[in-house]
């Protein structure tokens, strides 16, 4: 484990590890209140779908730009301002849905501008890592980062449940709540050092910029396995958000509001599973526990479907927070580590198309359940979850012997440190650890084989 927490030894990578916290929580936190608010005042799936199309929407359009951008320009701005307009929004959000002036529509621009702040914040702090911290330490920073990002989706709901069931807080004070975060995340980011631009002369259009990002996707077998793998599973993830507030009130007769209880309990075992996960989401169990985590979140959903009371949702939200923290925790994290540095802005902005991808279907899963039934749309989703983690699983044992990429997080991690790269604490920003491209290319470059598809 002391690899394992390694990149907390920088003094900058904390920064930008607890900025990242709080930022990601405020935006997790957001965009989960919006299918809770749309319930309450319409009691309809179809509209709190509708009410979180709006991320989607800027989410699909702007998230590749936002990982070209990323990859191109200095971050530290990028960063600063994609916290506080999120921020503000979030206050005036808060405001309409206290005073009773919320609509359907106002949801859906707030949820829309939200995603515009996300897009654009998401890639540029994952590409600003690799400029922060030194080589020897990509792979434990890497899966850290991972860790917060996935802290985020448990810690906004597990303290929105303590306000709402402890001290009765209702939806729109908790949007206030969110807001600080983004206070505790700003001076974070201030302290860190500004992070380079790439030169004029090096920039190349938006549009080959992107091109290139997505050839390099779509050319690295274990990627495309994982990304695809990503896209579907966050899509059917999401049904659970559209789906549970009316489910547990039209089911149980327990009002909307009080799905905050089940977060809270997913919230608490995610907690506990992220530490021995943040151990092994860079070795050779990680692919097994992926496909194993798959597995078991499609049996929630099946369960999910049959469940006979508000209290057997809440056992059944134990293993909610086991296999959606495994999925979310060590697919990421594969992505990530598989991935060279200079892609990490672009490679992250296709992640992103995966929260996008999610709230642009979310009212299929409303239509459904209005159609065909809510249980039975829990059944469907526990299907495609199922296949395609089977599908997963082929996919793995193809490419498991394959070498890893030369420069990615995973093989600096088999290789060790490299003559000349610092061995202990970090110092300057990685990218003036890199040797130009150019003395590079003079080096020989091997590929390093390792079992297991690492």
């Amino acid at each position: 484990m002391r690899g394992t927490f390694a990149a907390f030894g920088a003094r900058n990578y904390r920064l930008l590890w607890g900025g990242t916290l709080f930022s990601t929580t405020a935006f997790m936190t957001s965009f989960l209140l919006v299918p809770i608010v749309a319930y309450e005042i319409t009691e309809s799936y179809a509209a709190s779908g509708i009410a979180q199309m709006g991320s989607g929407v800027s989410m699909l359009l702007l998230g590749p730009i936002g990982g070209a951008i990323a990859d191109r320009y200095a971050k530290k701005p990028l960063v600063i301002v994609g916290q506080i307009v999120p921020g503000l929004l979030i206050v005036a959000t808060g405001v309409l849905v206290v005073s009773g002036l919320i609509t359907i529509w106002m949801l859906f621009v707030s949820s829309l501008l939200m995603g515009v702040g996300f897009a654009l914040m998401g890639p540029a702090r994952q590409a600003w890592m690799g400029e922060l911290i030194p080589r020897p330490l990509m792979g434990s920073g890497v899966g850290l980062m991972q860790v917060a990002q996935n802290l985020a989706l448990v810690l906004g709901p597990m303290l929105g449940s303590v306000l709402l069931i402890a001290f009765a807080f209702g939806s729109g004070q908790i949007y206030f709540l969110v807001a600080g975060f983004f206070l505790v995340a700003l001076p974070l980011t201030t302290w860190l050092p500004g992070a380079r631009a790439s030169a004029p002369s090096e920039r190349r259009s938006i549009v080959d910029e992107l091109g290139s990002g997505f050839r390099y996707l779509m050319g690295s077998p274990r990627l495309r396995i994982l990304w695809g793998y990503w896209m579907v599973v966050s899509i059917c993830r999401f049904a659970a958000q559209v789906l549970l507030p009316g489910y547990i009130e039209r089911n149980f007769g327990v009002p909307a509001s009080d799905i905050f209880l089940l977060y809270l309990i997913v919230g608490v075992v995610s907690l506990v599973a992220h530490v021995p996960l943040a151990g092994m989401v860079s070795g050779r169990r990680a692919w097994p526990l992926l496909i194993g985590f798959g597995v078991l979140l499609a049996v929630v959903f099946f369960f999910a479907a049959l469940a006979p009371s508000f209290f057997a949702m809440m056992l059944l939200a134990i293993l909610v927070g086991i296999a959606s923290t495994g999925v979310l925790l060590v697919n990421q994290a594969l992505i990530m580590t598989n991935s060279r540095p200079e892609f990490f802005g672009r490679v992250m902005s296709f992640v992103v198309l995966g929260f996008a991808a999610q709230s642009l279907l979310g009212p299929i899963w409303g239509i459904s359940a209005d159609t065909l039934g809510d249980r039975e749309t829990m059944f469907l989703v526990g299907m495609i979850v199922i296949v395609v983690t089977g599908v997963l699983s082929v996919a793995w044992r193809r490419t498991r012997r394959m070498p890893l990429e030369v420069g990615t997080p995973a093989a600096l991690a088999v290789a060790g440190p490299t003559e000349g790269s610092p061995r202990s604490a970090p110092s300057p920003a990685f990218a003036a650890q890199l040797a130009p491209v150019a003395r590079m290319g003079k080096q020989k470059r091997r590929a390093i084989p390792v079992r297991g598809g690492d």
